[in-house]
Formats: structure tokens, sequence, C-alpha cells
């Protein structure tokens, strides 16, 4: 009986020994204060110039909006909105430009349209937007919008669908110029 009364003291002791520990442990770690954030030791992004480095951060998210419009201008065939929303030319850019992925550049709003009533009609481009990012490069006037989509073709019946990304510059709320790099699709 002796050894039990012992047991139960013992056994009493430990467990009020831990909930000690364990309310001690709670009551530090709850009072312990929350740091502030700390600021990042780099930017989230960057644009190299020339070897010059310039920090690159998330831009308006109107950016988007803007861009999804203008991708919804081709797909519905309404050159009237794309010309519109083309700027002429840019503080930062110059005049509107479009460099393709084969290494050409369309240098107006107008050869723009143009070049893109032919496309339309050969081979019927339709735009599948997949992803979309908007940033914003210090010293320069404009925003950025880095956007993926899926581009497919029709010739002679055949549909042909490439993976583009887009490098656009938009400043003022115009189209500037843009980017255009692809990829082919691979079998899956």
């Amino acid at each position: 009986m002796e050894l039990l009364i012992n047991f139960v003291k013992n056994y009493t002791t430990m467990k009020n020994i831990f909930l000690l520990t364990f309310m001690a442990l709670f009551m530090f770690s709850c009072d312990a204060p929350v740091p502030a954030e700390t600021e990042a030791e780099r930017a989230p992004g960057f644009l190299n110039r020339g070897g010059e480095i310039f920090d690159a951060t998330d831009a308006n998210p109107e950016n988007l909006d803007l861009w999804d419009k203008y991708i919804d201008a081709h797909n519905n065939r309404d050159l009237e909105t794309i010309r519109e929303m083309n700027a002429d030319s840019t503080e930062t850019m110059g005049a509107f430009r479009i460099y393709d992925p084969a290494g050409g550049v369309v240098d107006s709003p107008d050869a723009h349209i143009e070049r893109l009533s032919g496309w339309f009609a050969a081979e019927d481009p339709k735009w599948n937007t997949f992803f979309s990012y908007t940033m914003k490069v210090d010293g320069q006037v404009g925003e950025w919008v880095i956007s993926g989509h899926t581009l497919t073709t029709t010739v002679d019946g055949e549909e042909k669908t490439v993976y583009d990304i887009a490098d656009v510059y938009i400043e003022d709320g115009k189209i500037g110029a843009f980017w255009i790099y692809t990829r082919a699709s691979a079998s899956q």
C-alpha cells in the first residue's frame, strides 16, 4: 500500500511539473512579440539593360484587364478596337512596335492592322490565355504584362497550336510595344 501511495504522489508531482512546464511554454510563446515584416533583400524581379539592373515590382492589375480586352478583340476580329488600343508612340519605347517570334518587326499601328487582316483571313488564329502577370520596372514611365497563351491556327483545314509568351509594354492605358516568344506544341 505504501508503494501505491508513493506512486500516486510521484505521478501527481510529475503531472504537475508537466502542466506547469506546458503552461509556461504556452504563456511565453503567446507573449513573444511578432517581428515586423522584414524588407526583402532584393526586389521580386529585375530588368537587365546593358549590364544595369533595374528593380521590377508588382504593377497595376488593371493592365491585366487591358491585355485581356486586347486578346478578346483579336479573337473577335475587332480591328477597330485593336487599332484604338495601340499607342502611336510612347515616351519609353518610342513608336509602336511588335517584335514577332521569327525576328520580324511591325512598326506602326496601321501596319499591325494590315498584317492582322491578312493573317485572320489566311489562318483564323485563336488565342487562349493561360497566365498573365503585371509588373513595373523602376525608372520607366509605363508598366508591363507578361502573358502566356496558346495560339491555334488553321491552314487548309489543319489545326496547329503553339505556345506563346507575350512581353507587353503599356503606357497611358495603351499597348506601346510587345515581343512574342514561341514554342511549338509538344505531343503529350
